[in-house]
Parts: C-alpha cells; structure tokens; sequence
C-alpha cells in the first residue's frame, strides 16, 4: 500500500519454464464480476481500441493489443494467441502457453471513493483507452485516441546502425558511400512519437529519446534517436530514467479517461500509461521469454492511497481445460503447467502432447513511488 501521485512500474516477465508441483485447478470464467459503484460520468466518448500489434523475435510470437489495456488473445476468434515455441512456418502446429491478460489498478481517492481501471477478456467493453491525457485535466479527446491507436516499433539493431551512419557524416574521413550504400534513416526513427501536442495540454515529451543536441526536440537530422541505453552505463537499480529495453521493442500509451469504464463499472482514475513490450534474442532462457514495462502517470488532481497494481493473466496451456496453477512464493513466480503428462487438443486449441511445458510469470520489478511519503 502506498500514497500514489507518479508511478512508474518496472518490468513484468513471463517465461517458458518446466515444473511439476501440485496445486490448484484453474478454470477460465468469462463473466463479468460488476462492482457496486455508481455509473462513472462519461469523460471522451473515445471508441474501442482496435489496433493490434505482434511482438515476434525469438522463440516467441505473441499478439499485442496494450492501446486497449490487453494482451495475447485473438479476441476476434476466441482463441489464445501466446505462441510459444514459434512457428517456422504458417501451416505448423500453433502451440499457445496463455490465453490473455491485462492491467490492472485501483486505489481510494481523498472520500475513500473507489478508482478501478481493469479488463480482463474486453467482451463487456473497456476501461482503457488509447493516447496521452491533458496534464491539467486529465482529460483526452476522440480524436487524440484515434491518433494514438497505434503501436511504434523499433529495434535496437537499427538505432545501432542509425548512429553508426550518422557519426560517420560527422567525420570527414568516414567514407559514408562504402561503409553505408543507400542508407536511408528508417521510418521507425523517423516517427517516432517523441512529443505530445501541447497545444492539447499534453505533456511536451513522449516517447524517450536520446537528445544527441541538447536542444530538447527530436529530430533524427541532428542525431537524435529513441533512447536505447547504448553505452550499457545506466545502473536500473539506481536510476528511474525512462529509456527503451530489449533487442526489439513495441511502444504504445493509454489511458483510463477515454469513456465510462464498461468492464470493471468503477470510477475512472485520470492514469496515462506509457508501455513497452519487448524481447531479446539470446541463447539462454531468456529466447523463451518476453518483457513487458509500464510508466504510470497520475494526471487527476488527487492523490491515491491505498494503491494496488497487478498484472492479471489467463494462462492457457495449450487444451486449457485440465491445467493447474501454483506460486513459488520465495521466487514472487506464479506458474501455470498441465494436470497430467498428455496435453490433449481441446475446443480448436492444439494441445502441446506427451511433453507438455509450463508458463510462469513474474513481476521482475515492481511498482516504486516518488519519495513524498
């Protein structure tokens, strides 16, 4: 519990893993639990998210639906879109380790009221919707949800290369024609969404991005570039300096105000959400895995107490039915693997067969609090 003005939330991981223990049989239940709050006041009258992105390095490929709150379903078809091991081609086998998942978070304003921002399967509606909210207001357009109901990708490999290229036409001896023939900069660096539009009373910044100038503007003609920590220096421990993470990363930001929160019925916080989910490609584990990051803003003119997040998941081994869950509670892992060693097809879900693997997913940092008590 805390006192909650700024958030920024650290990293949520999930990750292929092989366990056996024994605990509690997991069913999915996709009705809604309603809340007893009064009906909220509509804010935007913003529609639906629908843009979706696919998060696909390593040995994983998975859906993306975060302007929205979610992630991992193929909503449209009712069917988990986690994939893992990833297919090599089309008409292979489709494995799935996790059937959805969502944000979630809650806490009491000065009246001891009830603010709630949740989804699970966003087939009752949506308490999240896209784009950055007005920072004296916390209020946001249609329109602005419109513009933000997109995703922006961008891998490290390219903003390596990009910086490469551009030390090279800063060096008189750098022979730009042979070491970068044709290079263009990449789209993915040229939009990237480094600022708000402040005439809407949005925050001037966005995105992070590296400012090689000083001059507090992006602009990729002056060497500036979405921030990667590339000299490998910045101590995560120590600093809260938002920056981009893994080999590939997908950003996108949301927010609680965009209309009546139709799935969870509570009030609506005034929380812009800035995300990333993003995976690395290794040797290791870590190819099984993918991240995901949350910067949590507080834009409403009060502060909360009583404060919870959470990441709530539906995992889905493969045939979902005969699934067990569990917690390593020493770990802060909570686990996901088949209630016997034949993991079936089920319902248009394949089933992972003999050799059935385990999920688990874990808050890799948690949420931390500006020091204001």
């Amino acid at each position: 519990m805390r006192n909650i003005n700024k958030i920024i939330g650290k990293v949520v991981l999930v990750v292929l893993v092989t366990l056996t223990s024994l605990n509690g049989f997991s069913r999915r239940n996709t009705t809604a639990n309603k809340s007893g709050n009064e009906t909220p006041v509509l804010a935007a009258g913003c529609a639906s998210a629908v843009g979706k992105a696919t998060l696909k390095l390593n040995n994983v490929r998975t859906r993306i639906e975060g302007t929205g709150g979610s992630m991992w379903q193929d909503r449209a078809n009712s069917f988990a879109d986690y994939e893992v091991p990833k297919r090599k081609n089309l008409d292979d086998p489709k494995y799935t380790a996790i059937y959805a998942g969502a944000l979630w978070m809650a806490g009491q304003d000065v009246n001891g009221q009830l603010k709630i921002a949740a989804v699970t399967f966003r087939s009752d509606g949506n308490d999240f919707w896209p784009g950055p909210l007005n920072t004296t207001t916390a209020e946001v357009t249609a329109e602005t949800c419109t513009l933000y109901d997109r995703y922006y990708s961008v891998s490290r490999a390219q903003v390596d290369e990009f910086i490469a290229w551009y030390d090279c036409t800063q060096d008189e001896t750098c022979d730009q024609a042979n070491l970068f023939p044709g290079y263009n900069i990449p789209d993915q660096i040229l939009d990237w969404p480094a600022h708000c539009n402040v005439n809407l009373g949005q925050d001037e910044f966005l995105a992070p991005f590296f400012d090689k100038d000083g001059d507090n503007f992006y602009d990729p003609n002056a060497g500036d570039y979405p921030k990667y920590d590339i000299s490998g220096t910045v101590d995560c421990r120590t600093t809260r300096d938002v920056r981009l993470y893994g080999d590939t990363t997908v950003w996108f930001v949301f927010n609680d105000k965009g209309n009546v929160h139709q799935e969870s019925n509570g009030l609506s916080i005034g929380m812009e959400i800035r995300g990333q989910a993003f995976a690395f490609t290794t040797n290791d584990e870590v190819n099984d895995m993918t991240f995901y990051n949350y910067e949590m803003i507080n834009r409403s003119t009060f502060t909360l107490t009583e404060t919870y997040f959470g990441q709530w998941i539906d995992p889905d081994i493969g045939n979902g039915s005969d699934d067990y869950v569990g917690c390593d509670a020493s770990r802060g892992l909570g686990y996901c693997y088949n209630g016997d060693n034949n993991d079936e097809n089920s319902d248009g879900q394949i089933g992972y067969g003999s050799t059935p693997p385990a999920i688990g997913i874990d808050f890799f940092e948690g949420p931390f609090a500006d020091n204001d008590g």
